[in-house]
């Protein structure tokens, strides 16, 4: 009975320290793969490119929030996605506000600015525009942390973006993500990525 105890005490802790859902201060970095559809890098570089075949570009991706107060966050990403002559790179930045708030589940919502900035062939085009996103972080298991969300951008030609990123957290501060992304603008856009994220309190 007392081992039972004991062992019951420890893992209290153990589970606790994994808890992240109502953490909105982390660094995120990785890799990811874009695959855009036929004609879906168009809109990017302004109507003056149509990719007749599927295209998948490269490159590294950065995901930054910060806690501000109480439930207030900062929004902060950017990424890079290449292949040879083309980039599209992107950059957002924004404010939200958790409207639910537990270690194991919160409901956030961010809106901001989000632009692009696209090459080829010596050419360059850049857009903005705002976006809103709102989300479901839930702690499903122990050191498994699912983010979900849906973010909007207000384009000329608007883009609808469904997100799921996986967290596998070891402790309070280090975890692997796992990250997928669809999204809609003429055509479909497919994003894979892999990372690590630092949380911190």
């Amino acid at each position: 009975m007392k081992k039972l105890l004991l062992i019951s005490l420890l893992s209290v802790p153990a589970f606790a320290s994994s808890n992240i859902a109502n953490n909105f201060s982390y660094i995120g970095i990785g890799f990811q793969s874009a695959k855009y559809s036929s004609e879906a890098l168009s809109p990017y570089f302004n109507d003056k490119y149509s990719n007749g075949e599927k295209k998948t570009l490269g490159g590294l991706y950065i995901d930054v929030n910060a806690n501000l107060v109480d439930k207030v966050f900062f929004d902060g990403y950017a990424d890079f996605a290449t292949r040879i002559s083309s980039d599209v790179d992107t950059w957002k930045a924004g404010l939200g506000y958790a409207f639910y708030s537990t270690p194991t589940l919160s409901v956030p919502a961010s809106c901001g600015w989000v632009n692009y900035h696209a090459e080829r062939d010596s050419k360059s085009y850049s857009e903005g525009a705002g976006y809103c996103k709102v989300g479901v972080k839930t702690q499903i298991a122990n050191h498994w942390l699912l983010d979900a969300t849906y973010q909007h951008e207000f384009l000329d030609k608007s883009k609808d973006t469904l997100g799921i990123k996986n967290v596998f957290q070891f402790g309070r501060v280090f975890g692997l993500v796992a990250g997928f992304k669809y999204a809609e603008r003429i055509e479909s856009e497919i994003t894979y990525q892999l990372g690590m994220q630092f949380s911190f309190h």
